[in-house]
């Protein structure tokens, strides 16, 4: 209701200008140019739609895009429309460099889901950090992070996220931080990440995807542990709706645990 009572409100206004240019022109003379003023109005009311649609059709690309995520035989051709997209978007400037970085972000998650671990890290390395804004940067850094630690780089996961900036948002944050446990206990401080994510996972206002997300990363602590059955028992809990897409889109050691986790409940 609210978004027709402003554009009737556009259409009003509009009108009301379009009849004083009109009677403002045929009392000095001059029809032709109140006329001329009007149609000047609405067609440019009508171009203001215009512009928006394709915002609200690029948003909907995206979100097609985005559950391609989830469907392997979307990917491909989703793949193929980004780096389309991309394309057009170069020379990369000022006011399209969010846009490119958003679409370069969605494109390497694209690719990691389909097992091009190497070619989605060379996507989201290119991104350059210094000319973002301190979240944009922070997304790329996770992004960066997610695809090593499925390409079984710990290391690099970890480098992309050293002498990083604050980016402002706490939840963001707290999943960069359980990121960079979870690459340090792939390097051996599996103790120390299992204290981390159980702290976390039972901190007080912590977003509901967030304790999901620690509880995957004390899964892997106690599994790096050696303590195996706790690991499977910890991410059983999840339930199959978060099992399955671990299972598939996970780093390799949850990926492992998550399969086994669902092929002992299908037994």
């Amino acid at each position: 209701m609210r978004s027709v009572a402003l554009r009737l409100s556009r259409i009003l206004v509009i009108a009301l200008l379009a009849s004083a240019a009109i009677a403002w022109a045929n009392a000095r003379g001059l029809g032709w140019l109140g006329w001329t003023i009007a149609i000047g109005l609405f067609v440019g009311m009508a171009g203001m739609r215009f512009v928006r649609f394709p915002r609200t059709a690029a948003n909907s690309r995206e979100t097609r895009w985005e559950a391609a995520l989830y469907s392997a035989r979307k990917r491909t051709q989703a793949m193929k429309e980004i780096r389309r997209a991309l394309h057009q978007l170069e020379p990369v400037r000022q006011r399209t460099r969010s846009e490119h970085t958003r679409l370069s972000i969605l494109l390497a998650e694209l690719l990691d889901a389909d097992g091009h671990y190497a070619e989605a890290s060379a996507v989201v390395d290119a991104v350059p950090l210094n000319a973002l804004a301190p979240l944009e940067a922070a997304l790329v850094r996770h992004t960066r992070a997610v695809t090593h630690l499925r390409a079984s780089n710990p290391e690099a996961a970890l480098d992309a996220l050293s002498e990083r900036l604050a980016s402002g948002d706490l939840e963001l944050e707290q999943r960069l931080s359980l990121l960079e446990w979870y690459a340090k206990l792939e390097l051996g401080d599996a103790a120390q990440a299992l204290r981390f994510a159980g702290e976390l996972e039972h901190a007080r206002g912590v977003e509901e995807s967030v304790v999901l997300e620690a509880r995957v990363v004390r899964a892997a602590a106690l599994d790096a542990l050696g303590r195996r059955e706790e690991a499977l028992v910890t991410l059983a809990a999840l339930g199959r709706e978060s099992l399955e897409p671990l299972a598939e889109l996970g780093q390799p050691r949850v990926r492992a645990l998550a399969r086994t986790v669902l092929e002992s409940s299908e037994a």
